[in-house]
């Protein structure tokens, strides 16, 4: 199956003494990348990859959750099921 491809959308900067951050949203999340210019670090594209990976599967996630809330129960596991064998007790005595 191949993966769906997704824009990142820069939408922001800031900086400190000896840091840069880059703010983007990759399918509707927000994550931050940024550059250490004083001591360097991982590469950017390495923190894009990570990052969207991350978001990918916490979207794959979210889709599971979802689609999990909208699966059938049987009447025994409802509380109808357990109202209806209370009152069956009832009549009974």
């Amino acid at each position: 199956m191949k993966k769906a491809t997704f824009v990142r959308k820069y939408y922001g900067s800031g900086y400190d003494a000896h840091m840069v951050y880059l703010d983007y949203e990759y399918r509707g999340h927000e994550y931050t990348v940024c550059e250490n210019r004083a001591r360097g670090n991982a590469p950017l594209s390495w923190q894009h990859r990570s990052e969207q990976d991350r978001i990918d599967r916490l979207v794959e996630q979210e889709e599971r959750d979802k689609n999990a809330e909208h699966e059938p129960y049987s009447y025994e596991d409802s509380a109808d099921y357990a109202i209806d064998q209370f009152f069956n007790e009832l009549d009974q005595l």
